[in-house]
């Protein structure tokens, strides 16, 4: 009987320990793909969700909040603007959307009202096509490489490169691999 039960323990432990590993791998590439886009449906699904599991990780980048981010866009900032406060400020996207999310909070004036700098109306095929180039898993860095590689601008470069995912062309870098250069 001693045997029997050894092996009932042994296969009970390495069941138990190959599901500890199939959940930590799990939430893993949940985590690296909400990072990849933490504002996304999914990167704040999985934020809630561990967040419930009572794990202390944020879907954010390091040193900019959900609330400055919820602040920043609730105020009515745009795209533009916020590329408006950046080239103003000297800090990339993400500093500057922290930075103008932070003084929304706390009641400052920023240098211009929300919504100063008008977004352009998309025609209703780049808008799908924009959508298409991101659902695919390209990131803004990504939009960087291809602006560099095709002389074009951002808006540009991203309607042309979902354009092609919709065609099911193949874009010179691959989803998979360039969201980790």
């Amino acid at each position: 009987m001693t045997s029997t039960t050894s092996t009932l323990r042994s296969k009970t432990f390495r069941i138990t320990a190959i599901g500890v590993a199939a959940t930590g791998l799990c939430l893993a590439g949940a985590g690296v793909a909400a990072a990849a886009n933490p504002t996304s449906a999914f990167g704040q699904a999985v934020g809630t969700t561990v967040h419930a599991a009572g794990v202390d990780w944020s879907d954010m980048p390091e040193g900019y909040t959900q609330a400055q981010y919820e602040a920043f866009w609730g105020a009515g900032f745009t795209s533009a603007d916020q590329a408006a406060l950046g080239e103003l400020w000297s800090l990339d996207a993400t500093e500057t959307k922290s930075q103008a999310g932070q003084m929304v909070l706390d009641g400052e004036e920023l240098p211009f009202a929300p919504g100063t700098h008008a977004e352009p109306e998309l025609p209703a095929d780049d808008s799908a096509a924009i959508l298409a180039f991101f659902d695919a898993g390209y990131t803004a860095e990504d939009v960087e490489e291809l602006s560099a590689l095709w002389s074009t601008e951002y808006m540009e470069t991203k309607a042309r490169a979902g354009q092609m995912v919709l065609d099911g062309e193949e874009l010179p870098l691959d989803p998979a691999t360039s969201a980790g250069s």
